[in-house]
C-alpha cells in the first residue's frame, strides 16, 4: 500500500468521529430547544390561567356591589321578602341556605340574581340574623352616646364570577343596614 491510501484511511476515519461528536451535539442542542420551549409554554398557560382567576374574581366582586346597593336603597321593601324563601326568589331568609352548598350549586334565575343580565356576574342575598340586631354599647369611640338609630338588619351576600374560560371564583360579605 502506498502511504497516500494509509493516510486515506486514517482521515477517513477521524473524520467519522468527529461526525458522531457533532451529531451528538445537534441532539443534545435539540433536546434544549426543546425543553425551553416546552417550559415557555407552560409558564405562558400558567400566567393565562392567573388572568382567567383574577377576571373571575373580579367579576365576584363587581357583583356584590348592586346587592348592597339594592339592600341599602331603603325602598325595595326588603323587610317584606327575607320572611319566606319563594320559588324564583334570589332572597333568603334566616339559615335557608345552611344546607346548600354555594360552592358546587347550579347558580340560574331561579336562585340567583345576574348582574345586568350578565351570567358571569351573580348573587344572591340571605338574611344572616334576627331583626333589629343592637349596634354594641351604642357609644362612639370617645364614650358618647350615639345618635340615630342603633339598630341594623344584617346580611350574607354570596357572589359567583366566570370567566370566558369558565373559570369561577366566589366572594362573601356581611353587610348591614339601619333597621329605623
Amino acid at each position: 500500500m502506498n502511504s497516500f491510501s494509509r493516510g486515506s484511511w486514517k482521515n477517513r476515519q477521524r473524520g467519522a468521529s468527529t461526525l458522531f461528536i457533532v451529531v451528538v451535539m445537534v441532539f443534545v442542542l435539540m433536546l434544549l430547544g426543546v425543553t425551553a420551549a416546552v417550559l415557555s409554554n407552560t409558564q405562558f398557560k400558567l400566567a393565562g390561567n392567573l388572568q382567567f382567576e383574577n377576571v373571575a374574581f373580579n367579576l365576584a366582586e363587581g357583583a356584590l356591589a348592586p346587592a348592597e346597593q339594592w339592600l341599602s336603597s331603603g325602598t325595595n321593601g326588603k323587610d317584606d321578602k327575607f320572611t319566606t324563601y319563594v320559588s324564583g326568589s334570589y332572597l333568603y331568609p334566616i339559615d335557608y341556605l345552611a344546607t346548600t352548598d354555594l360552592l358546587t350549586m347550579t347558580w340560574t334565575d331561579s336562585n340567583s340574581v345576574a348582574v345586568a343580565g350578565n351570567d358571569s356576574q351573580r348573587y344572591l342575598i340571605e338574611k344572616y340574623g334576627a331583626d333589629n340586631q343592637p349596634l354594641g354599647t351604642g357609644l362612639d369611640s370617645g364614650g358618647r352616646p350615639l345618635t340615630g338609630c342603633q339598630k341594623v338588619d344584617v346580611f350574607r351576600i354570596s357572589a359567583r364570577g366566570t370567566s370566558v374560560k369558565g373559570t369561577t371564583k366566589f366572594a362573601q360579605t356581611v353587610y348591614s343596614v339601619p333597621s329605623c
